[in-house]
């Protein structure tokens, strides 16, 4: 996901800024410390012009991406000249004293704050990282700047002193940056190979060994970015994707996760990652260059209220964005869209009102995936009503979105999005309220996908490993919370066993034998059983038309990737 806590629409910035003089521009200068020939640390310098009345508030990084505390990660902050520097109010603020509008130079080191290398079971690599041969710096985790600093304040970036051999890779490498380019940034250097796809203008930068190549991701990746640039019209401009490695804490254990960060994107995976999941990621983190920002952007606090809009949209276009370049055909689409369906219908908190997703959307995994389920089937419903009504699909909203952004219109994304759908005679109105406000239940019409097949509506007994999913995860993986009433305790699954991995089954899907190897003191076995739970759920899938072929199929696809 894009986790992004300080986007703005453009228009609304100029608003704020109307009558006040430009901002003075911000000098980083970013320096590898290398010491007995590892990296260390990275060293940030920063030059400015300070308040007229002597006094600047400096900020240090603070929360982000569900990473909170990450003003650990700066170290030896200090004055070069020009001030002094005190403590502020809270670890992540200090005091700057200078003469009035003095020019002062800030120093400071980005340490990586957490032992050894990025591993799977810590998540995405959002925090600094600082390893003996490369370095990976997302903005918000590692920038420091004067509090006051408006978004939109010019800076100059650059890096000086890279070790001989080393690669380095940044959307920060051209003109015309601003603060707010700096914070959605992402910076790597040392031991990263640098593939440039010249005609598309992407860059890729990866390091590690893979079960693909260098040559073939870079060209998934550019397929990828160029039909999203069709979609919206733009033309080729640069775009950055890095890939780093997350270390396997258990054998078979899979993580692949990423997030879109203006014209870059920064991706995690574990070795063991293919190349299906790895598109899906792609393409949804990339659309974030253009959802929600360039449709009107986000507000400033209480984001997460309106993840239905930035996730689920871009969840929506994901999948079309898929099936309209030929990277997914109808049936891959319908598979990926049936997994959504499957664990929204048995989400635990699938009926929960949206001040949950609020409350508790970095906290709880069932509730960070609510509004990416109830975004897609809304869009999904929303995109089938503007076609039967006909001459318009749910690009038109969009694309009116977009276009009313650029011109300058400072409304925001979910305003805009209300006023261009009634514009259209689509009342949506009505469903945001019931369906993600009040969190009552999503049901597909059994034609939204027609003439590609239909939606079958049925009910299916409830999947359940047989214990705590969450729980064994957070606690390194010892299985805690099983359920002695069913199957798996029956099978010999208990707690304070290892969970290793899972060799068959589908998670979700109570009708497949599933089987994990677990680790029972100094003993590896494997448990087989079928993973039902208690009752039974109402579940939707959308069954494909046998026989899809030629003008049918055709059409399919239209109506999949869109017109």
């Amino acid at each position: 996901m894009q986790a992004v806590v300080r986007t703005f629409a453009i228009g609304l910035a100029a608003l704020f800024c109307m009558g006040q003089s430009a901002p003075d521009r911000i000098d980083y200068t970013l320096t590898p410390v290398i010491t007995d020939g590892a990296l260390t640390a990275v060293q940030y310098d920063l030059r400015f012009r300070g308040e007229a009345d002597g006094e600047t508030s400096i900020s240090l990084p603070e929360s982000w991406g569900g990473q909170n505390e990450l003003w650990r990660g700066i170290d030896r902050l200090e004055v070069v000249s020009g001030g002094e520097l005190r403590a502020g109010e809270g670890p992540a603020r200090r005091l700057l004293t200078h003469r009035p509008n003095a020019t002062v130079h800030l120093r400071y080191r980005v340490i990586q704050d957490f032992d050894g290398a990025p591993n799977a079971q810590q998540g995405n690599a959002y925090r600094p990282v600082i390893q003996p041969g490369y370095f990976h710096l997302i903005g918000e985790a590692s920038i420091v700047t004067p509090t006051d600093a408006d978004h939109t304040t010019p800076i100059r970036w650059r890096a000086r002193n890279m070790p001989r051999g080393w690669a380095l890779a940044s959307d920060l490498e051209h003109r015309d940056l601003r603060l707010v380019n700096l914070w959605s940034s992402i910076t790597v250097g040392g031991d990263f190979r640098i593939v440039h796809d010249r005609e598309n203008q992407v860059r890729v930068a990866l390091r590690g060994e893979w079960g693909f190549t260098d040559a073939d991701f870079s060209a998934r990746v550019a397929e990828i970015i160029r039909g999203q640039r069709r979609l919206f019209g733009d033309r080729p401009s640069q775009y950055l994707v890095t890939v780093i490695q997350l270390d396997n804490p258990q054998q078979n254990w899979l993580s692949i996760g990423g997030t879109g960060l203006g014209d870059a994107f920064a991706f995690f995976a574990t070795p063991n990652a293919e190349a299906a999941p790895i598109s899906r990621t792609l393409a949804h983190e990339g659309l974030h260059s253009w959802i929600p920002a360039r449709i009107g952007g986000m507000p400033r606090e209480g984001e997460a209220a309106l993840y239905w809009l930035s996730e689920g949209f871009t969840d929506f276009y994901t999948g079309r964005v898929l099936v309209r370049e030929g990277l997914w055909t109808p049936a891959q689409f319908a598979e990926d869209f049936n997994q959504t369906l499957r664990a929204y219908a048995q989400s635990p908190a699938r009926t929960e009102p949206n001040t949950r997703i609020l409350a508790d959307f970095w906290s709880s995994q069932p509730v960070q995936q609510l509004p990416y389920q109830r975004g897609r089937m809304l869009a999904t419903i929303w995109d089938a009503r503007l076609r039967a009504a006909g001459g318009r699909d749910f690009d038109d909203v969009l694309l009116t979105m977009r276009d009313r952004a650029a011109s300058g219109d400072a409304t925001l994304a979910n305003d805009l999005f209300a006023a261009v759908t009634q514009e259209m005679n689509l009342d949506v109105s009505g469903d945001v309220e019931r369906h993600v406000m009040r969190g009552e239940a999503i049901l597909l019409p059994e034609e939204v996908f027609a003439p590609c097949g239909r939606i079958v509506t049925e009910d299916i007994t409830a999947f359940h490993r047989g214990f705590d999913i969450e729980a064994t995860s957070s606690n390194n993986n010892i299985v805690a919370g099983t359920d002695p009433t069913l199957p798996a305790y029956a099978a010999g699954v208990r707690d304070g066993m290892v969970l290793i991995r899972r060799d068959a089954g589908a998670i979700g899907d109570s009708s497949q034998e599933i089987a994990y190897v677990m680790r029972d003191g100094e003993t590896e076995r494997t448990f087989r059983y079928m993973p039902t739970g208690h009752g039974v759920f109402t579940q939707q899938r959308l069954a494909l038309a046998e026989g899809l072929a030629g003008e049918r199929l055709a059409q399919c696809v239209r109506v999949l990737g869109g017109a």
